[in-house]
């Protein structure tokens, strides 16, 4: 995988993320982790949970039936953000945002 775009570049975001928390799975070659997602955009996301890759691995995140390749710019205690590979569909956001939406996932109701 190879990505366009320097990291130093990337952490100077200029999209809008959208608030979410969304349940989902970050894989790399080492190992799968679960994660929440609590930011989404068409470039990047924001990842919550235990044991997140370093800045510069490469992960395949999949959020409902929806998955995205990605490059992992930061990482903080239990947070990191990743940068796609490929931009994603507004359409594809939002079949992710219903099929992973946390209250859905974990049974949860309002």
């Amino acid at each position: 995988m190879s990505f366009g775009k320097k990291t130093a570049d990337i952490c100077r975001r200029s999209d809008n993320r959208e608030q979410v928390a969304l349940a989902g799975s970050a894989m790399a070659l080492t190992r799968s982790r679960s994660i929440i997602i609590s930011d989404l955009s068409s470039e990047g996301a924001g990842l919550d949970g235990r044991d997140l890759p370093l800045p510069g691995h490469e992960v395949l995140v999949v959020i409902g039936t929806r998955d995205a390749f990605a490059k992992v710019v930061w990482r903080r205690d239990d947070k990191c953000g990743v940068h796609f590979e490929e931009s994603l569909a507004p359409e594809h956001i939002e079949q992710m945002k219903q099929e992973a939406a946390w209250t859905n996932v974990a049974g949860w109701w309002r």
